[in-house]
């Protein structure tokens, strides 16, 4: 049964969250239930030039391949509305937060941050919000990417340095928590090839390298730099996973039944 899943804001580019639902099938087992997240990056080879509406996985004759992508996850906060028991109309603001901060590796990572309980209910509205701080990076960025450009003629190093806060948010309505002890997961997925989305490749051979290396960053290669940021600021359809303990078959489903190509929107983070 598809679900809605609605991203409000969020700062990475094609940005794809799954929540994943997994039931413990022991019976007469009852406790509280918890709520993760965990963060991901696909597509870590891509062809040149990105365009806006056509997802580059393939390799061709101009590419990237990211090595090394890392996130500062500097907290993590769960805001919930739980339908009242007595009224069955009411909702209870519910809200927990977890802090780091954490280095987050994007290209290895099995690690769920936050696991937050949840006791057993109805909730109206289950709402995430993730942030990243220059403050917790210190004098690393706060998002960072490190790969190899390869265009006709040469191969650089390249890198990508966010030097700045990060956020986004996800939201999931009309959430049914039973008395079995559940796992819930939103899994999000950073599309790395939308991140040079319009970037020309003319400009990239035409970057000025710092010691051998393509260096993007507010401070080098400025223009580059605001094209990618630009690319961060998106709304996006999402999708509903789930998988039962024991059932080797996922399922999914997403917020429009007739698109099945992950439309992005432009939106802000307040």
């Amino acid at each position: 049964m598809m679900r809605r899943l609605r991203i409000i804001a969020v700062v990475f580019v094609a940005l794809t969250t799954f929540f994943v639902a997994c039931q413990k099938e022991d019976t007469g087992k009852e406790g509280p239930s918890t709520f993760g997240v965990k963060i991901e990056a696909l597509n870590k080879s891509f062809s040149l030039p990105v365009q806006s509406t056509v997802k580059s996985a393939a390799v061709g004759s101009e590419t990237v391949t990211w090595d090394s992508v890392h996130l500062v996850v500097s907290s993590i906060k769960l805001e919930a509305e739980l339908k009242s028991l007595v009224t069955h109309e009411d909702s209870i603001e519910i809200e927990y937060k977890w802090s780091g901060p954490q280095l987050v590796n994007l290209l290895d990572n099995d690690l769920t941050l936050g696991n937050f309980m949840l006791q057993p209910g109805f909730y109206d509205e289950i709402e995430l919000k993730v942030r990243g701080e220059k403050e917790d990076a210190g004098d690393n960025p706060v998002f960072y990417l490190e790969g190899t450009y390869t265009a006709s003629t040469d191969t650089l190093p390249i890198m990508v340095k966010v030097n700045q806060d990060v956020a986004f948010k996800t939201e999931r309505e009309n959430v049914e928590v039973t008395e079995e002890v559940i796992e819930l997961t939103s899994i999000i997925q950073l599309y790395l090839d939308q991140l040079m989305t319009d970037v020309d490749p003319v400009d990239l051979k035409k970057a000025n390298p710092t010691d051998g290396t393509i260096v993007i960053s507010a401070d080098s290669n400025h223009e580059i730099y605001l094209t990618i940021m630009g690319n961060l600021i998106k709304d996006h359809h999402s999708h509903y996973k789930h998988k039962h303990r024991g059932d080797d078959h996922e399922h999914e489903g997403s917020d429009d039944d007739d698109d099945h190509n992950d439309d992005h929107h432009g939106g802000d983070d307040h």
